[in-house]
């Protein structure tokens, strides 16, 4: 995986904008992937929402992905608020949708994955 420059130089996303958190890896588990950090929008109203598409370059087995947020970007400071199991399309692609969170900034950790297969996980913004 390309390093990760550290805590606090997540590059900022803002809306209408992608980015590889794990660009064709190989990963294993308890991995955690590049942080991003999200801008906050302005405007009448708070929201920040992103989505995730987790792709593998073949049958992945079994797997689980920790989505993860935090408000430091330090590693001891990440929290799983949903993880993607399972479910894949017949291209071993999965979504996530996260409409509204309050965190900073977004992660990814590799929880499980059983057979050696490649990791991209983009984020939209």
């Amino acid at each position: 995986m390309p390093s990760y420059p550290g805590p606090n130089q997540a590059p900022l996303l803002h809306e209408n904008q992608w980015y590889y958190l794990l660009q064709n890896e190989t990963v294993v588990d308890g991995t955690a992937s590049r942080a991003v950090q999200l801008r906050r929008l302005k405007g009448t109203t708070y929201f920040v929402g992103v989505s995730l598409e987790i792709t593998f370059s073949g049958d992945p087995g079994t797997f689980a992905i920790d989505i993860q947020t935090a408000d430091n970007d330090l590693a001891s400071k990440y929290v799983t608020i949903d993880q993607a199991v399972g479910a894949l399309n017949a291209d071993f692609v999965t979504r996530i949708e996260l409409p509204s969170f309050w965190a900073k900034f977004l992660r990814v950790n590799v929880v499980t994955l059983t057979n050696p297969v490649n990791v991209t996980v983009l984020v939209t913004r």
